[in-house]
């Protein structure tokens, strides 16, 4: 299993790219071994801010394989606000981006441009956000990149909320490149949704994890909680790629955040997978 950290590395960089330097040479020092950077804010990155983050991720060794938050709230794929054209112009002129920069599987949460309007029919709704997540799919496949659809919590988001119905969303754009996100911080633990991870885990391409809640960093007080996160990935067969998409706690370093987490979630590994 790899584990990496969800990083606006195109923010930073623009913001001071000696921070940037400074930052993933923390994640690379804390042990993760890739940055899922922020694909929203790679949509107006030029060539030479490419080769910059590329050069800064190559003096740590890390690699931007992943890569979240596929479309800015305000450009909608579902409702009667939605526009193809101008969905397909925004994804031929990303993906190429993200191609250069390393990324083989895009998440694709996006809860603001998915949310479904007030009064807008549910199974419309469900149908555009299929052909959105088909469209999209094709394009990444010409570049090599996975989708992974990713399911979102009642508060965040009013389609695709539990693991059920984006396993339904992904049989039916049914392309092989098309899979599943599992996050453990949008699933209610308590119920029987979270199982679903292993009933459909033949098309589970990735995973996020954060403190079930509070969507903290994971910690030592946090271990009881994150057991039942390992113990599903293993009952699926699962040991791919696992991003902390989280918040730092205030209480402590961004290095100490990174150190925490890191050995936490290795040492729940070690305990459930190697015996």
């Amino acid at each position: 299993m790899e584990f990496g950290i969800c990083f606006n590395v195109v923010d930073v960089l623009r913001e001071n790219a000696e921070k940037l330097d400074e930052q993933l040479a923390s994640v690379a020092g804390a042990g993760f071994g890739y940055a899922e950077i922020t694909a929203t804010a790679c949509a107006d990155i030029n060539d030479n801010e490419i080769e910059a983050v590329k050069a800064a991720l190559l003096k740590t060794g890390l690699k931007a394989k992943r890569a979240c938050i596929l479309f800015p709230g305000d450009m909608k794929v579902v409702g009667p606000d939605r526009n193809e054209p101008a969905l397909r112009e925004y994804l031929e002129k990303l993906f190429p981006k993200l191609n250069k920069l390393g990324v083989e599987i895009v998440v694709f949460g996006s809860g603001g441009a998915r949310r479904v309007p007030d009064g807008f029919d549910y199974d419309t709704a469900f149908d555009q956000f299929c052909d959105t997540a088909g469209l999209v799919t094709d394009i990444a496949s010409g570049y090599g990149i996975k989708i992974a659809l990713e399911h979102l919590n009642p508060k965040e988001c009013n389609l695709l909320t539990t693991i059920e119905e984006t396993v339904k969303a992904v049989r039916k754009v049914n392309k092989p490149d098309c899979g599943l996100l599992f996050d453990f911080y949008h699933v209610d633990p308590e119920t029987e949704d979270i199982n679903n991870v292993v009933a459909f885990k033949d098309i589970l391409l990735h995973s996020h994890i954060a403190v079930p809640g509070s969507r903290l960093y994971p910690a030592p007080e946090d271990k009881k909680a994150l057991e039942q996160y390992f113990s599903i990935l293993k009952s699926a067969e699962y040991d791919g790629s696992v991003s902390i998409e989280a918040t730092l706690r205030d209480d402590k370093t961004f290095v100490e955040n990174l150190k925490i987490a890191y050995d936490l979630l290795t040492s729940l590994h070690r305990e459930r997978y190697i015996v």
